[in-house]
């Protein structure tokens, strides 16, 4: 007696690909190579898939293997993240107010700032 193993996250995905697309088992097999019986054990989950297999059916799929994981969702790269958050604000004051309100931004300790600033 076979084993069945808990649904991988890639079949599941597989599943909503073929749907989506409106392809059957038999058809996917063939497009990445797969005899009717692998394709069944596949989806049936009493059949392992190899990362050599994602790469066969995201290729067969014109995916990328990252995407079979991900699905329906797109993996994408995040790259040139600044991390450095920087914002500029700019407040219209009435002199009498000014220098309350940088004391409320700076705090009272900063009067070398403040002092700068309203100069």
């Amino acid at each position: 007696m076979v084993k069945k193993e808990k649904t991988h996250s890639v079949v599941k995905n597989l599943c909503k690909i073929k749907n989506d697309r409106e392809i059957g088992q038999n058809e996917l097999g063939a497009l990445v190579g797969f005899d009717s019986s692998t394709m069944s054990k596949i989806f049936k989950g009493t059949r392992k898939l190899s990362l050599e297999d994602v790469s066969k059916i995201a290729a067969a799929l014109n995916m990328r293997d990252i995407d079979l994981y991900t699905y329906p969702k797109i993996f994408r790269e995040c790259e040139n993240i600044n991390n450095d958050i920087k914002a500029q604000l700019t407040v219209e004051l009435r002199e009498d107010l000014k220098e309350d309100v940088l004391k409320l931004i700076f705090g009272n300790s900063n009067t070398k700032v403040i002092n700068k600033i309203t100069r």
